[in-house]
């Protein structure tokens, strides 16, 4: 009796052994199918340096970074990409915040920033400066002063960081504030060696918006059509 009632125990422990191990098969096949391959990984930017501007987020003027590299090649909303930096978003302000998915729901995302990253870097000195392309227009009913976007507008703080990432160090860092449209703020002329380290920076003026272009204060839109206005 006792035999018996131990053969089949031992029957009904060899079956859930069985359908234990079917399971946990399934379950390692299904994880791996749903894993993406490890290859992906390289989609990843590769990044030395990125610069960062940012400024209040509950604003809608538009503020421009500008990066010009040793060999004199600038990046901006104009030129997005150039030798081997990039500039990440153009952003216009309050004017793309909102994102409005297939159903039609927006979403209001209340960040001004702009980045631009270098990719590598070139033995020598990067200037960054800032522009403020516009100011938003708000009426004296809402807190404005009700003259035109370039007059007499409260001061708005702004934040420039120079990050390097590999190891991650912020090597340069500025706030400061703007107060009118079409101003040109001069932030910081940094250095790096052959192999991309960090030498230095100065504060002396640069002038690199000018030099590419001088008419810049008379466009409405982006090269991309896009209303700057």
């Amino acid at each position: 009796m006792n035999r018996q009632r131990f053969k089949g125990m031992t029957s009904f422990l060899d079956m859930l052994w069985i359908l234990l191990a079917g399971f946990g098969a399934m379950f390692i096949i299904a994880f791996l199918l749903i894993q993406p391959p490890a290859k992906n990984a390289d989609i990843i930017k590769k990044a030395e340096y990125i610069i960062v501007l940012s400024w209040d987020s509950e604003v809608g003027d538009d503020i421009d970074l500008w990066v010009r590299d040793p060999k004199g090649v600038t990046v901006s909303f104009k030129n997005k990409t150039g030798g081997l930096m990039n500039l990440e978003k153009d952003d216009l302000g309050r004017k793309n915040d909102t994102i409005i998915d297939e159903y039609g729901n927006a979403t209001v995302l209340k960040i001004n920033r702009e980045t631009t990253t270098l990719r590598g870097t070139i033995a020598g000195e990067y200037e960054v400066m800032i522009h403020v392309y516009n100011r938003e227009f708000l009426p004296s009913a809402q807190g404005g002063t009700g003259l035109s976007n370039d007059k007499r507008q409260s001061p708005v703080e702004y934040t420039v960081e120079v990050i390097k990432i590999n190891p991650f160090r912020i090597v340069y860092a500025k706030e400061g504030v703007y107060t009118v449209a079409k101003q040109e703020i001069s932030i910081v002329r940094f250095t790096v060696d052959k192999d991309g380290n960090f030498e230095g920076f100065n504060n002396t003026a640069s002038n690199i918006i000018r030099m590419t272009s001088n008419s810049y204060d008379t466009r409405t839109t982006r090269p991309d059509g896009t209303p700057r206005l």
